[in-house]
């Protein structure tokens, strides 16, 4: 069984590693990240469009927009900076949660769950601010649960985070209220309470509360009416991200075999059941073998995000319980305490996180070939292309491109003004950012190889 350190660095070295690698790639230009990108250009500026999530949006701007304003205008580099802004900013808050929970095997390998089950799975849609607000959701938890007295450090960093979290994503609606009585119950269990650190507590306690209003606003006026009722008709969907199902599915036999026979977390048995699950997790890119449907889609995870939000929230209520009084009653919480047990769920967790990887590899690696693929057609038609007319409308790169957001990719992807314009298909008549024949001031920025 791995060690804390050694699962420590371990998790903190791979993270860092597709972090830097999706940035190369320009993982962060999938679906909504090319019309940020080219918003951002265009202005010069922020892409501050919605207000509930403008900090979390701001703050994953920030190394392309440090660029824009130094001069940068090759394309190519400021989305590989846009990618690292997107991925860094929850990397930045799993890492903070990884050092903070390292002296504890049950609370790093869940944090190391979080990071396999929900990340990794459901992070290609890497623009999505969800996936900042869970990675602090986890944070705060951690911090929370290891703090041994109320310390002014602490009380200054969680009024800072939970400041952060009030303009990050609608999860709050239910995840703020859940962190403010965490905050609540650490100032009861305090074995004192200093004025300032207390205040300071109490102001972190609030802020998530002010989080969950900015979400129940967000729902009430949302943004598009009809994005909103897409959200809620898809949720059930889930099921789609073959990636989550299988990491999740593990973790979950785990969790049931441990609330119903917790003395077999001793020994291997659960383990191997749910070894099924993480086998099957490593070998899904052979499915992209068959012409079937059935394989790790990258669109799917976007789908599976309403369902993440409860999963983090389950991990919360696991975390927090674990500390309360009911862990040293619960038969579950008191195994759990054993070193031996504590190795082996640390070790199943980074097995976890093992098993996701070839899966992200797989996708990542599509998404190259399909950049390269709408950079052929570009360049070798000017104009207006018709996306049937190229490889985009035919697999495995259909499962990539979304019909609205074919314009923006492709102008970012434009290394000259005679390189053309993939249009989204004849039959599709929904939104789109800018037509294909009226195209948005670029000035001098082009992509350069």
């Amino acid at each position: 069984m791995p060690s804390t350190t050694f699962a420590y660095r371990a998790t903190i070295g791979l993270i860092w590693a597709l972090a830097l690698w999706h940035s190369w790639t320009c993982r962060g230009l999938f679906v909504d990240g090319s019309a940020f990108l080219v918003e951002i250009v265009r202005r010069e500026w922020f892409f501050r469009f919605y207000p509930p999530r403008i900090y979390a949006m701001v703050a994953g701007q920030i190394p392309v927009m440090t660029a824009v304003t130094l001069g940068v205008t090759d394309l190519h580099w400021l989305a590989r900076l846009l990618s690292l802004g997107l991925f860094g900013l929850p990397t930045v808050f799993y890492h903070l949660a990884l050092h903070r929970a390292k002296g504890d095997p049950i609370l790093m390998a869940t944090v190391i769950a979080s990071i396999a089950s929900i990340f990794m799975t459901t992070g290609f849609f890497i623009v999505g601010e969800y996936n900042t607000a869970f990675a602090i959701t986890l944070l705060v938890a951690v911090r929370l649960v290891t703090a041994e007295r109320l310390t002014p450090v602490d009380g200054i960093f969680l009024a800072v985070v939970a400041a952060f979290a009030t303009r990050t994503y609608e999860v709050m609606l239910y995840l703020g209220p859940l962190l403010t009585a965490m905050i609540l119950w650490a100032l009861y269990r305090a074995p004192s309470r200093p004025i300032a650190t207390t205040v300071l507590h109490l102001l972190a306690a609030a802020f998530f509360l002010k989080a969950m209003v900015v979400a129940v606003n967000s729902l009430l006026y949302p943004h598009s009416a009809e994005h909103l009722e897409e959200t809620w008709l898809t949720a059930v969907n889930f099921w789609q991200d073959m990636q989550f199902d299988l990491a999740f599915g593990g973790a979950f036999v785990v969790a049931v075999w441990a609330l119903i026979k917790p003395d077999d977390l001793a020994g291997a048995k659960p383990y191997r059941w749910a070894a099924i699950c993480l086998v099957l997790l490593a070998v899904s890119p052979l499915l992209a073998l068959s012409d079937t449907m059935v394989r790790p889609l990258a669109k799917s995870q976007y789908i599976a995000r309403t369902a993440s939000g409860l999963i983090i929230a389950a991990m919360v209520a696991f975390i927090w319980a674990r500390e309360t009084d009911l862990g040293a009653r619960f038969r579950t919480f008191v195994v759990l305490r054993s070193p031996e047990v504590g190795h082996r769920f640390l070790g199943f967790a980074c097995l976890m996180l093992l098993a996701v990887v070839p899966s992200d590899l797989f996708l990542t690696a599509t998404w190259t070939s399909y950049l390269d693929a709408m950079r052929t057609a570009i360049r070798l038609q000017g104009g207006v292309i018709a996306v049937e007319d190229t490889l985009l409308s035919r697999g495995p790169y259909n499962l990539l491109g979304e019909n609205w957001s074919m314009s923006s990719l492709s102008i970012v992807l434009r290394s000259d003004v005679r390189d053309g314009i993939v249009a989204p298909p004849r039959d599709f008549t929904d939104w789109v950012p800018f037509r294909p024949v009226e195209l948005p001031n670029m000035g001098q920025f082009f992509w350069r190889d």
